[in-house]
């Protein structure tokens, strides 16, 4: 008879003591059925980790592993317990194809399930608990306790901070002065990459390059978010709004783009934008000197022309991103450096 581990929970977030007894389970057992759980309102839910989120970043941790298959289990409408343990019991085989039939073996650590489970017939394995944690410790205090969140739960808590502005302000530069100084992966401008790779200039770019940069720049940011290097806190220099911004700047009416190009990158736009969750913005105001880099389009460098851009970025910025904490610098250098660490430290605290 095959020996079934069942492994069951709210997983929010999933940290290091879950793999571990999943890890035991399944070398104990044949394979491990881990059920993950929760209704609307539940504590994963109250901060943004929805069912179906923890569930694909649990599968996500576990997609390479043969022994472990993982299933999802909405408690939407089940009873609350104690009352609703037959119930939830039935829908748990449901939703994981588990056959009652075969040798289960619940691990559970909480003393009350053991006994609802062994009331109704079912062994359990109480594990100990390991490396002094929990998912409600991590919640008080992700940043504390960083190293323990499996890597997919990451994304959840990670702080992301963007940079925007105008060209030639030294935001740039910003970036990967705070990067350095949080030693926090930074995403710098995808565009700058692309146009030197393809020796092409700011007002040279068509409506397909400018698809590129949107898809490049959101997979950029994408992966510093998933790197290993990140503790928490993420910097980018430019988004999909700043993209876009330089996009409707740049083609107009008169462009020989066709329609579907034009059309494809307006779609892409709005599906990314909706995706960015931003923790801050710092929008650097332009001033100093506009610098030829030998890629910019240097009609920008007039002093009207570059405050009109940068209007109209904010614009689309503030349209875009209304709930974002939008915080200006506008000083020298040093100045805007010291306080954007100062805006950092107020929703980023590391342990």
């Amino acid at each position: 008879m095959k020996k079934v581990g069942i492994v069951f929970g709210t997983f929010a977030p999933m940290h290091r003591g879950h793999i571990d007894l999943i890890i035991k389970a399944k070398r104990i057992c044949d394979s491990v059925k881990v059920i993950v759980s929760g209704r609307e309102g539940d504590r994963g839910d109250n901060i943004g980790l929805l069912l179906q989120k923890r569930f694909r970043y649990i599968r996500e941790v576990f997609n390479d592993d043969a022994l472990v298959e993982v299933s999802k289990l909405d408690e939407a409408n089940i009873p609350l317990m104690p009352e609703g343990w037959d119930v939830w019991l039935d829908e748990l085989f449901n939703v994981s194809n588990t056959n009652k039939d075969d040798d289960l073996l619940f691990f559970v650590n909480e003393d009350e399930y053991v006994e609802e489970l062994q009331k109704r017939g079912f062994k359990t394995q109480s594990e100990e608990r390991n490396f002094g944690i929990s998912a409600s410790i991590i919640r008080e205090n992700p940043f504390q306790y960083w190293r323990f969140i499996a890597q997919p739960f990451k994304r959840h808590f990670t702080k992301k901070v963007l940079v925007l502005g105008s060209a030639s302000n030294g935001k740039t530069t910003l970036v990967k002065d705070l990067g350095l100084f949080y030693s926090a992966p930074t995403s710098l401008e995808y565009a700058r990459e692309y146009q030197t790779t393809n020796n092409v200039r700011d007002d040279e770019l068509t409506a397909k390059d400018y698809f590129y940069l949107l898809d490049g720049q959101y997979a950029q940011t994408s992966k510093a978010i998933d790197s290993k290097e990140n503790k928490g806190l993420v910097i980018a220099d430019t988004n999909s709004t700043v993209t876009k911004a330089y996009y409707d700047y740049y083609l107009d009416d008169s462009s020989s783009d066709t329609d579907l190009d034009i059309k494809a990158v307006e779609h892409l736009y709005k599906s990314l934008v909706t995706k960015e969750k931003w923790d801050l913005i710092l929008f650097v105001q332009p001033t100093g000197e506009y610098v030829d880099d030998g890629f910019r389009d240097m009609t920008m460098a007039d002093e009207q022309i570059r405050q009109a851009f940068t209007d109209y970025l904010l614009q689309i910025t503030k349209e875009n991103h209304k709930d974002t904490k939008l915080i200006f610098l506008d000083e020298d250098y040093l100045g805007n450096y010291n306080k954007a660490i100062k805006e950092i430290e107020n929703i980023y605290k590391e342990y």
